[in-house]
């Protein structure tokens, strides 16, 4: 990006004495993409000298001002892509001071700017050995005191192993219990943040179990804590925690290999997941979000009839509630709330699809309802159906089931494919049959708009017999 490189140039000439850090480094390193999001160590006020660059360049760059204490600001450069330079000032009295402060030893090597502007990587600063860390392919934290000065850094050194497929060092993981009451105070968008980035790694199954051995999943989400142990009906083989965590390792299974359950319209899944309803917050990360709070309030709701047998009636009416509060704990837009809500909330629907044939108007109720959401809650219901394997229920995934959810979905996505204009509008019916406006009107209209989603009526004749029927039905 030509205006990224003027400014890197700029840097060079205002702070002599300035270096890239962080993550470029680490993924140049590591062979990746290179990255449009650097951080930059510099001797000088680097909250100055981000503000005095970004008026330098005029309108393709904004100043966004995040430390002035600390000598800290960004630069955010328009374009495709959008670039986002981070200028720090030193901490400590140097560049190796600045590296030992700096959260894991994978992030603290520095190079020059020439040198990466040139793609040379042989004068590495690299006092912590963090260039052997990446090679074993380990997380291992700069200092004993890096959780206390930061305890998000808890929260990034998971993020790290999911998104890396890296290993925690074993003295870095001693270090946690101790610093996790100072978590318990981050702030809630740091929190969610590190929570969304570790939820959209392929593979974060192994990642949760790992957070909740060592108490972060229970002190962010006190209202999983009644799960554990909760025992379950005929249908589960688990208590509700360990089903849930078990339906998320085959969700994410479903998610990353669509094709198994979802053969030639897989692409309809690959796409919703890497959707963002906000940016940088996959559905794929939501949806996840979505399965472990799906069954929360199954030990408020839990009840054992006359016959021995457990229930959990409306559990997910208080399952979605639970995960309501939990969204605006983390400061989820509304729209993602509203998303993962619905899903929660409706993921006991899709048990229609384990009791026989599955009509199409129930199908058509299941896409009007959910919408593209239907796409995540389908896949939902495939991975908690899986990870439910009790006496009542010993194949985890039919055959039949399987092949009626992927029809439902090619009916879904045919369905949304474009508006479809009613056979009957609100003014005809009204004057064939003598009716007010009002709720009754508004169920016939909703009626015959679902019998025309699930092609029973297709003529406006067929429409005209089909609201006779429904009023004679009414009254």
């Amino acid at each position: 990006m030509p205006l990224a490189r003027e400014i890197l140039e700029s840097i060079i000439k205002e702070a002599p004495e300035s270096y890239l850090v962080g993550g470029a480094v680490r993924d140049r390193l590591m062979g990746q993409p290179l990255r449009m999001d650097l951080d930059l160590a510099v001797r000088c006020n680097g909250f100055e000298l981000a503000e005095k660059l970004v008026r330098e360049a005029g309108s393709g760059a904004s100043f966004v001002p995040l430390d002035p204490d600390l000598g800290t600001g960004r630069i955010v450069l328009r374009g495709e892509p959008a670039a986002v330079l981070d200028i720090s000032s030193f901490k400590g009295e140097g560049i190796h001071d600045d590296l030992w402060r700096r959260d894991f030893t994978i992030n603290a090597i520095a190079m020059t700017i020439p040198d990466f502007l040139a793609g040379v990587s042989e004068r590495l600063i690299d006092p912590t050995s963090g260039t052997r860390d990446i090679q074993n392919k380990t997380i291992r934290a700069c200092s004993r005191t890096a959780f206390e000065e930061d305890p998000i850094r808890i929260l990034r050194a998971f993020r790290f192993k999911a998104c890396l497929d890296f290993t925690i060092s074993a003295d870095t993981l001693d270090m946690i219990p101790g610093s996790l009451s100072g978590l318990a105070l981050a702030s809630p968008e740091r929190i969610r943040d590190e929570l969304i980035a570790t939820l959209s790694a392929r593979s974060a199954f192994h990642v949760l179990l790992e957070m909740d051995s060592v108490g972060i999943i229970g002190l962010l989400f006190p209202e999983i804590s009644p799960m554990k142990g909760c025992i379950q009906n005929e249908y589960h083989h688990l208590d509700v925690w360990d089903h849930t965590l078990e339906a998320v390792r085959l969700l994410e299974q479903v998610l990353s290999n669509p094709e198994e359950h979802f053969g030639d319209i897989s692409c309809a899944v690959t796409q919703y997941c890497v959707e963002e309803p906000v940016k940088g917050r996959s559905r794929s990360a939501l949806l996840k979000l979505a399965m472990i709070f799906h069954d929360s309030g199954k030990p408020q709701t839990v009840s054992v009839d006359s016959h021995g047998r457990i229930h959990f009636f409306g559990h997910e009416k208080v399952s979605r509630q639970l995960f309501e509060k939990v969204g605006l704990r983390l400061r989820l837009a509304s729209r993602e709330i509203k998303s993962v809500a619905e899903i929660i909330g409706g993921h006991m629907r899709t048990l229609i699809f384990t009791r026989g044939p599955v009509t199409n108007r129930a199908v058509y109720r299941l896409c009007r309802q959910f919408k593209t959401d239907v796409v995540g809650l389908l896949a939902l219901f495939l991975a908690d159906l899986g990870a439910s394997r009790g006496p009542a229920r010993t194949e985890g995934l039919p055959g039949p089931t399987l092949a009626s959810v992927r029809e439902a979905l090619r009916m879904c996505l045919e369905a949304g494919k474009e508006p479809r204009t009613p056979l009957l509008n609100g003014r005809e019916v009204m004057g064939l049959f003598s009716l007010q406006p009002g709720p009754y009107l508004g169920g016939i209209l909703k009626k015959l708009d679902e019998l025309q989603g699930a092609g029973e009526i297709n003529t406006r004749e067929e429409a005209v017999e089909a609201a006779r029927a429904l009023l004679r039905e009414q009254r």
